[in-house]
């Protein structure tokens, strides 16, 4: 038979175990309501990640991005793709084309802010948004960029 003092114990051990998943339970448990579900876009309109190129003089309204770039203005983004690598867009699986240069600040018509530029397989280079082409193009190919083993040194 055991003793009081393990007794005690064992009570005190399952007490506090119930208490804590109780307490989990309640305390883990959000009220908050989930994002409201976006509307369904027309057919008609443009893909985000269309290429705002240099030579353009003015972007339409109907090709302006549905939500607004949260890299325009920031000169500290962190560039998801590196250059070599080859993208292609998420909706429809169509190449965009290597990515040749990251800049830090490009003037956009709706404000500067970091870019991609990207040569397509046709050799015209594109420039985007660097946060509009991180939320629409996908990576298919990776660029492996050779270096030198490490230096083992002498002992």
């Amino acid at each position: 038979m055991p003793s009081l003092r393990f007794k005690l114990l064992g009570g005190t051990v399952i007490g506090l175990l119930v208490v804590i998943v109780v307490l989990t339970m309640l305390l883990g448990r959000s009220y908050r309501t989930g994002a409201p579900m976006p509307k369904p876009r027309a057919a008609a309109t443009a893909e985000p990640a269309a290429p705002r190129t240099e030579t353009a003089s003015a972007t339409p309204a109907s090709t302006a991005p549905d939500r607004p770039s949260r890299s325009k203005g920031q000169s500290d983004w962190t560039f998801f793709f590196r250059v070599g690598d080859t993208l292609s867009r998420m909706s429809d699986g169509n190449a965009l084309g290597v990515v040749v240069r990251l800049e830090r600040t490009h003037a956009f018509p709706d404000g500067a802010g970091p870019a991609y530029v990207v040569r397509s397989q046709d050799q015209r280079e594109a420039v985007f948004d660097a946060d509009t082409l991180e939320r629409s193009a996908r990576i298919d190919a990776i660029r492996e960029i050779a270096r030198p083993p490490l230096a083992v040194p002498a002992r």
